[in-house]
């Protein structure tokens, strides 16, 4: 698809606020794609319907005198390359590490997980001696795999049902490149298909060892370590969380962003301006207008018209789609489609303003190697973990949810008052809606629940609370406008992956209407603060910029 080149054409009224493009929703996808925009020199405008910019990736003060990274709150997949070209810690993105991750099991035993292999098998080996002796070969296996995975994700994803020349060409060629996989085409089938307890199965035989790493499944995501395709999820994380492939890029900001998730937005936003993007803040959308099949600008709440050839939305496919967007504009069947998008959610977020951090209670410092804990999983076994979602399988909370628990005013002393503490509480499973409940009723049951897990781990805990900010999913769909609340803005199961992520045939950034683009998490690769949807998205747009023989190249 070409993007017209007649500004003449995009506008109804010479009175509209004009521009080259413009973005729905200053989350930070839209800021990666309003950045890359603005510096190939295109005049972009990004539009927030919040107060402040950042979408899910924001620190705002909800207690007074401490500061939380709302929703997203760590630092752990931003891609180098991003990170590189919008020079980001140039304009103040900074991160400090995390200690190792502890993990408790019970009153006496804890793993603890390393970037130090040596360190991560002297405490597999406590659980398992042969579990330790295979970690290294599992890591091999993960690297090897890994180079391609970091390839894909800054793919445009092929449409392979295609039959015109120009088609067969763009798959053949991706086929092509892609040759190399050879036989580790079974290890990525393996992948899409098992589970995350049958994968791991593999590898190690401790439940607790497996627990670890199928954990990260469930982020995000209604599956269980059981589920098929959970594997998938699993090696997403894994994958994302590691710099690996990325030539001639370096290292990204990884651990907790110093000042909050703020700090991303915020150096994606002063990155943008200094190329001349413009940001306007409590500008809802409310209208994407369109003339023969083609965009020609936008209506916000407050009456306000802009007039671009090309629209790009940052916001959830569903919100496009549905609330944006003419039905009559859009295809047979397209809707339908974009509706049977998996949105359900079950994953929530407790920001908690509390005396004293966690002290837990197997917790010790000469045999973890750790002074002190700043990041925790609680999720002992597959069992527990498998549990938990059985309860939200069932249409009900979890009575012992699995989360993590990250402390980072122990490494980030802008976070708290001195001698106070944030505590950010996020895991499974909430289902979006309770199965003959209502959440105005059981909430607070839940957030028993709750504080009885992180209670039993670490004693007393919940007595030294000052107050929290509950975000169930129902909470998180109203503030950010994401359906059913789910983070990752659509399940990261095999089945909406790649070139049918958010659906076929329109997996390429691209939509049924000319001008008309998607660059946030409900495109290829998916959710995380990754940048990649926004960074693929922007040079797809620039693609058809320069096809469109570059009339509106600025020097």
């Amino acid at each position: 698809m070409e993007v017209s080149v007649s500004r003449a054409a995009a506008m109804k009224s010479s009175k509209r606020s004009q521009y080259d493009a413009i973005i729905i929703g200053g989350g930070h996808n839209g800021l990666v794609c309003g950045g890359y925009l603005a510096r190939a020199g295109l005049k972009t405008l990004v539009l927030e319907r919040r107060p402040i910019v950042g979408g899910a990736a924001v620190t705002e003060e909800i207690i007074p005198g401490f500061k939380f990274s709302v929703f997203s709150y760590g630092l752990g997949h931003l891609h180098p390359k991003v990170n590189k070209e919008l020079e980001l810690e140039k304009f103040g993105l900074r991160a400090v590490k995390h200690n190792d991750l502890f993990v408790p099991i019970s009153a006496k035993e804890f793993f603890v997980y390393s970037g130090d292999v040596a360190t991560t098998q002297r405490h597999i080996a406590r659980f398992s001696p042969k579990d330790a002796a295979r970690y290294p070969h599992f890591l091999a296996y993960l690297a090897d795999l890994g180079p391609i995975f970091h390839e894909l994700l800054l793919e445009t994803p092929i449409d392979p049902s295609k039959r015109n020349w120009r088609s067969f060409k763009e798959n053949f060629s991706f086929l092509w490149k892609y040759r190399k996989i050879g036989d580790r085409i079974y290890k990525i089938a393996d992948l899409f298909t098992q589970s995350a307890d049958d994968f791991l199965s593999q590898w190690f035989e401790s439940t607790v060892v497996r627990a670890h790493f199928s954990y990260w499944a469930g982020v995000g995501n209604m599956i269980g370590p059981k589920s098929p395709g959970s594997a998938w999820a699993t090696l997403y994380y894994l994958f994302t969380m590691a710099d690996v492939g990325v030539a001639n890029v370096g290292p990204s900001p990884r651990g907790h962003a110093v000042g909050g998730m703020g700090a991303v937005t915020q150096a994606l936003a002063a990155s943008g301006r200094k190329f001349g993007l413009e940001i306007k803040l409590d500008s809802e959308v409310t209208k994407v207008e369109t003339h023969n099949g083609r965009v020609t600008g936008v209506v916000t709440a407050d009456g306000l018209e802009y007039s671009a050839p090309i629209i790009v939305s940052n916001a959830h496919c569903k919100v496009l789609f549905d609330d944006l967007v003419d039905e009559r504009e859009l295809p047979s069947g397209f809707l339908d489609e974009i509706r049977r998008f998996k949105t359900f959610s079950t994953a929530w977020k407790i920001n908690v303003a509390c005396d004293t951090a966690p002290r837990f209670v197997g917790f010790d410092r000469a045999k973890s190697g750790i002074e002190e804990v700043t990041f925790a999983h609680i999720g002992p076994d597959i069992e527990y973990l498998e549990r938990a979602y059985d309860d939200a399988k069932y249409g009900w909370y979890s009575s012992k949810p699995w989360m993590s628990v990250g402390i980072p005013s122990l490494i980030d002393s802008t976070m708290a008052p001195n001698g106070k503490h944030v505590i950010n509480l996020y895991g499974g499973h909430a289902p979006y809606e309770l199965k003959n409940a209502s959440w105005d009723t059981e909430r607070e049951g839940f957030v028993k629940s709750v504080m009885n897990v992180l209670d039993d781990f670490a004693p007393g805990f919940s007595s030294s609370i000052i107050d929290m900010q509950v975000l169930l999913p129902p909470d998180i769909e109203r503030i950010l406008n994401l359906p059913h609340g789910h983070i990752l803005h659509g399940e990261m199961s095999p089945d909406q992956q790649f070139f049918k992520r958010p659906v076929p045939h329109y997996s390429d950034y691209r939509t049924p209407l000319q001008g008309l683009y998607q660059c946030g998490s409900s495109c290829h690769p998916g959710g995380c603060v990754s940048g990649i949807p926004g960074h693929n998205a922007a040079r797809e747009i620039l693609l058809d910029v320069s096809k469109s023989k570059g009339l509106w190249a600025r020097k």
